[in-house]
């Protein structure tokens, strides 16, 4: 059975005022702030000749520890003001006011509640032999004195809880993306090392005066940096984007109707292919799993390339005819598969089944409206080629609602995001057709295809793809014309 250690500090004033990387407001707290704090009340005061090896191998077990999850309270952002405190590096002047140093705050208060909870999880394997370490830290957890500056004091607690109790914490949830990071998002956390690192920055911190000498303390430097997001929201996606044009000495535009999505996905994938047969960069998984998408059996969730080729939509006279391509990582990859796709398939041709040229790839360096539809943020977005669900709903509309809940997962979109949705075989879009009139590849004839609009609890940007046919064109949504930004 899985358990959660919950360490919880409830502050006595709902302002937080720690800061993050670059003196920026941070929030929520980093695990290594929690880190540091547990081990600061762990040895304040005469508590410091009660530390024991037992003590230590707790600390080094939690460092160890995957990035908990972080459960808070809403926030807002405070009025910011500013302090004056002693100039502590001077002693030349006796007078306080003649050397003090401003500090400049900016606080989160915080709204409806004053207490957060930092889950890390316990393997049923792991449990018997972490058990030890995990009442000890639940001990420990009861001398917090503060969490971010000195005037940020806390009330700490440590309980031991099952899914169903972690579950029903109130609050916002923050999860870790550890295959990304973005700048201003991410928290330092500790790793293999830290407490160590911290003991020896504490002992030079004692030691920085030996008589008239002034030694600079070190800091602390064995640490890790992970992007937290709320479980509401999306990672970024990278794209590139294609126009398509006539190839050869063809004057008109082509345009692609938009239940051929996956014969125009296919064509796509295949120059693809063959740009990387002949290419020596390296794709996770290899170029047979991330380009081609050839998986070992229908449950590899390994990362791959989508093929979305987009329908004209964002005006009235819009037509629905495809014009516009774009190969989607997935959500918060690094780009630089989609950078290789860019430079690699510029001016390629692609060709039918039969042999014939059917476009350019020509790079769109600037978006248009049509591609604003598929990528700016929404809360509500809806389907224009139908989606696949990963199962059969017999023909019934709670089944399939279900089994569309399960796709969103599967899609990287966490359930929690989403406030409602509707299943219907009517298409949202000109141009749209009823689901079973779109080309699909054979793995995926068989499975059952609905329309679809899902209403969000936050906005996202896209691309949104959903369902088996996620990679391949089928199940891509646009922005919904009733909720413009």
């Amino acid at each position: 059975m899985m358990h959660y250690l919950c360490i919880s500090m409830t502050f006595l004033d709902p302002l937080f005022h720690g800061k993050a990387d670059g003196d920026e407001p941070e929030w929520p707290p980093s695990p290594l702030r929690v880190f540091q704090a547990l081990l600061a009340g762990a040895n304040a005061g005469c508590r410091q000749r009660e530390w024991s090896d037992a003590k230590a191998e707790a600390f080094r077990w939690l460092e160890q520890c995957e990035p908990p999850e972080i459960i808070t309270p809403g926030v807002r952002r405070a009025r910011g003001y500013t302090l004056f405190v002693p100039n502590n590096d001077s002693d030349k002047r006796f007078a306080r006011h003649e050397r003090l140093s401003s500090k400049e705050a900016s606080p989160h208060r915080m709204i409806g509640g004053q207490t957060i909870y930092y889950l890390w999880t316990i393997r049923g394997d792991e449990w018997p032999s972490s058990r030890p370490h995990v009442r000890v830290l639940c001990q420990e957890a009861r001398h917090l004195l503060a969490l971010g500056w000195g005037i940020d004091t806390v009330v700490g607690d440590g309980r031991i809880l099952t899914p169903e109790e972690a579950l029903a914490l109130p609050g916002e949830r923050w999860r870790p993306w550890t295959g990304y990071r973005i700048a201003g998002e991410t928290r330092r956390v500790p790793v293999q090392g830290t407490l160590d690192d911290l003991m020896r920055a504490h002992k030079a911190f004692l030691k920085r005066v030996s008589g008239d000498l002034y030694h600079p303390p070190r800091k602390l430097r064995l640490f890790d940096a992970v992007c937290y997001r709320r479980v509401t929201t999306l990672p970024p996606r990278p794209y590139t984007l294609f126009m398509l044009e006539p190839p050869g000495a063809q004057a008109r535009r082509p345009a692609f109707r938009q239940v051929d999505a996956a014969k125009l996905a296919a064509m796509l994938r295949h120059v693809a292919c063959e740009a990387a047969k002949h290419d020596s960069h390296k794709f996770p998984g290899g170029s047979e799993r991330y380009v081609a998408g050839h998986a070992s059996d229908r449950n590899d969730r390994s990362p791959r390339f989508s093929y979305l080729p987009l329908p004209t939509v964002g005006h009235q006279h819009a037509d629905g005819m495809i014009r516009r391509m774009l190969i989607a990582e997935p959500y918060g990859g690094q780009g630089t598969q989609v950078r290789w796709a860019a430079q690699r398939l510029r001016n390629r041709i692609l060709v039918d089944d039969r042999g014939q040229e059917q476009a350019l790839l020509l790079n769109m360096e600037t978006d248009d409206y049509v591609v604003g539809a598929y990528l700016r943020e929404a809360r509500m977005w809806s389907s224009i080629t139908p989606v696949i669900l990963p199962g059969f709903d017999d023909g019934k509309q709670e089944k399939a609602e279900r089994l569309l809940l399960k796709a969103v997962q599967q899609a990287g979109l966490p359930g929690e995001a989403i406030e409602e949705i509707v299943l219907r075989k009517a298409p949202f879009w000109p141009g749209s057709q009823h689901p079973r009139l779109y080309c699909r590849p054979a793995y995926l004839r068989d499975l059952p295809a609905w329309h679809v609009r899902i209403s969000l609890c936050e906005s996202i940007p896209g691309p949104l793809a959903i369902g088996p046919g996620r990679y391949c064109g089928l199940g891509l949504f646009v922005r919904d014309e009733n909720d413009r930004l």
